[in-house]
């Protein structure tokens, strides 16, 4: 079946090359542009207040991140950790290139890294999808004139495969879980070329490189980078006046916050959760369960609360904005995310972020012991690990942890001094920019723009 894959994916990969290589001719034209419109052809915007890390050889570094579906102010763990790769990459290291249009109330002039934003990348029409991906890439390599590229999903596989197969880039590739069960299940031959040929595959947790070594990644090019976290936005604060009435209402008035933050979607098993509150209510009647975000998976979780007799118990917040989570944090007694595997669905959690936040904001979690959520959580020491599919063992976790607050305090606390030793954005971006000096180094580039 791999065989089969292999061949579909250079037959897919061949047809976008076709539509590029067609406006190839056009990529010198757009260079003399630059030289007589110079920025005002940029379509791109500086973001972010960030901190520059030093180059890791003598070569300098830089990197064009390419993240066609998955950019702030798309809202999802993927687009929160390239922003924050980004961020702590700094502008010298990297430049991003989106489809994702930017947040109008965001501020475009702030320092940081050039994110270029071309809505079209996604459009419809390949031939316009090409154009802007032509338009993008000529750009970038006389403005920015990276020497590697970074991938943030399998999704633009097509355009790091062309890049390096056109203009002799090297390219690395992060990957998270699904879009290798999806390879593996023959459901992504695309991705699975970029997987064989990227100089390197970025991976969430040793659960993920398992996977990719099983969708046929050689382990020598695989590299296990965890995700970090903000321990100075995501902190013990107290609770903020009026946050709790303004959520919760005259409902959450002393009650015990239980807490999940996330997209509303089948895996991360808010469903789950919502079985094991009449179990949860013969041992510990007065609590709400606060439901932050928002999905396709709302209107079913709404009709299971209502089901289940504990829709007065159940609070829908919707999307919050990112700055109010570490104060939603602060007014919950314990976070719970049960994530499963969705096999059918090529759906796992990769890694689970969200439990770092929480740990980092002296709260205990409670995790579906499935996918790399077991590495997101030291079951016993940040926090408790259940089955995803059993409400009893949710309710049974929830309820010792909502009745023995001592051990609630201590793997918060724990889970705290975890985070902050190990799960730093400072660590992890000199780990990825480590990384791309090295493949860079490897390649021994030529000049790329020579070919535009």
């Amino acid at each position: 079946m791999a065989t089969r894959n292999f061949a579909k994916a250079q037959s897919t990969h061949r047809k976008f090359d076709s539509k590029l290589d067609s406006l190839a001719s056009s990529l010198a034209l757009q260079g003399l542009v630059l030289k007589f419109f110079g920025s005002k052809v940029i379509s791109g915007t500086q973001e972010g207040h960030l901190s520059t890390l030093q180059a890791v050889s003598s070569e300098k570094v830089k990197a064009l991140l390419i993240s066609g579906a998955y950019y702030p102010p798309q809202v999802g763990g993927i687009s929160h950790f390239l922003a924050k790769i980004a961020a702590t990459l700094g502008p010298d290291h990297v430049c991003c290139l989106t489809a994702v249009p930017r947040d109008k109330s965001v501020d475009a002039a702030a320092v940081g890294p050039t994110v270029y934003r071309f809505p079209s990348l996604l459009g419809h029409s390949r031939i316009s999808k090409a154009a802007a991906w032509a338009s993008a890439l000529t750009i970038i390599m006389a403005r920015d004139r990276p020497g590697v590229i970074m991938l943030g999903s399998a999704i633009d596989s097509s355009c790091g495969l062309w890049l390096r197969r056109r203009l002799r880039f090297p390219f690395v590739l992060f990957v998270y879980g699904n879009e290798l069960l999806a390879a593996i299940n023959g459901n992504y031959p695309q991705a699975l070329l970029a997987f064989k040929l990227a100089n390197r595959v970025m991976a969430c947790s040793n659960y993920t490189a398992k996977l990719a070594e099983a969708a046929g990644i050689d382990p020598n090019r695989i590299e296990v980078i965890y995700p970090g976290c903000d321990t100075e936005i995501f902190r013990p604060l107290p609770v903020r006046p009026g946050l709790r009435e303004r959520l919760l209402g005259s409902v959450g008035e002393r009650k015990k916050v239980i807490l999940t933050v996330g997209n509303l979607v089948s895996r991360k098993g808010h469903d789950m959760v919502i079985r094991a509150l009449p179990i949860l209510k013969k041992r510990v009647p007065d609590f709400v369960y606060l439901i932050v975000g928002d999905g396709p998976y709302r209107g079913v979780l709404e009709g299971l609360a209502k089901d289940s007799g504990v829709n007065d118990q159940v609070i829908f917040t919707g999307k919050m904005p990112d700055e109010d989570v570490p104060a939603i944090h602060a007014l919950s007694d314990v976070f719970v995310m049960p994530s499963r595997e969705d096999l059918e669905e090529d759906s796992v959690e990769g890694f689970g972020m969200v439990f770092l936040e929480a740990n980092a904001c002296n709260k205990p979690v409670i995790g579906g012991c499935a996918g790399g959520v077991p590495e997101a959580v030291e079951a016993g020491v940040t926090g408790l690990l259940v089955d995803p599919h059993s409400p009893a063992e949710i309710a049974e976790a929830l309820a010792q942890l909502l009745t023995d607050t001592d051990l609630a305090r201590r793997l918060g606390e724990q889970g705290r001094a975890r985070v902050v030793r190990e799960f730093q954005w400072k660590e992890v971006g000199e780990r990825v920019l480590s990384l791309l000096g090295r493949v860079q180094a490897e390649a021994k580039p030529a000049n790329h723009t020579s070919h535009i």
